[in-house]
């Protein structure tokens, strides 16, 4: 048992190192070398825990969506301050978060053109359809969305914005000021209870 156990958390830290490499050297620092190096291992212990490069990618796809789900998992509120707090998980608005999102990215940018990596970047896009789709349910019945509203079509506005808000916090440097990124989401959400 305990082998095991290691063996989880030599995988968890080797995807972490990655995720650092991806946000700070792109896809072409993503090797077994570069991503040793940045875990402090040996490279044939990073083949042991990811025996292919795809491997290794579409793990870190699996770790973003992990990181989101346990933070979102872990709040304790309602209603719209949920609703807040949710949707704040997805944008970069701190190291964490930034690392998450440049990585995300960068995988999804490739899977473009590599369809074994495709459908693991599917699923972490369906995970933020999710959180959209959560969101509006949770203004729905905390009747704060407008009932004049469709709310199939208010989940892809959402995301849409969460994803034009994530870019622009991205080009706008390392951690940029986040309140016009809060702003622009509350006052969208603030207009999702009206007619």
């Amino acid at each position: 048992m305990p082998r095991r156990i290691d063996a989880e958390a030599r995988t968890a830290e080797i995807a972490e190192a990655s995720l650092r490499v991806l946000e700070r050297d792109g896809l072409a620092g993503l090797s077994v070398r570069g991503v040793a190096a940045e875990a402090g291992i040996a490279a044939a212990s990073l083949r042991r825990a990811f025996a292919t490069q795809h491997a290794l990618r579409e793990y870190c796809l699996q770790l973003i969506e992990d990181r989101v789900t346990a933070r979102v998992a872990a709040l304790e509120l309602a209603g719209r301050a949920l609703v807040d707090e949710l949707l704040l998980q997805l944008l970069p608005l701190d190291k964490e978060r930034r690392m998450e999102l440049v990585a995300q990215v960068q995988l999804g940018v490739l899977s473009l053109t590599d369809s074994e990596l495709r459908p693991a970047a599917i699923r972490l896009s369906d995970a933020v359809n999710r959180a959209c789709r959560a969101a509006i349910q949770i203004l729905t019945e905390a009747g704060q969305f407008s009932k004049g509203r469709d709310p199939q079509y208010e989940e892809q506005r959402l995301r849409a914005l969460l994803d034009g808000i994530a870019m622009h916090g991205l080009w706008s440097g390392e951690l940029p000021d986040t309140s016009p990124m809060l702003s622009m989401l509350a006052r969208h959400l603030d207009e999702l209870a009206g007619p």
